[in-house]
């Protein structure tokens, strides 16, 4: 779910430098979360991959 940027409300942050701060530190932040969750979901696939081949293995073994 991508995000466009808003140049207009970029160009209306830009008068004032403590109120763009603010917006790049909300961009950065929505950035950060992205990243984040992004992050768990890769490692959340990892595990569910890991405990599928350990179960796999184990019913392997058991069947020999």
């Amino acid at each position: 779910m991508p995000k466009t940027l808003d140049l207009e409300k970029l160009r209306a942050q830009c008068v004032a430098v403590d109120k763009f701060r603010a917006f790049e530190r909300e961009v950065e932040g929505a950035i950060l979360r992205e990243l984040g969750g992004r992050r768990e979901d890769a490692e959340e696939r990892k595990r569910s991959r890991e405990k599928r081949a350990k179960k796999k293995r184990i019913k392997t073994a058991a069947a020999a």
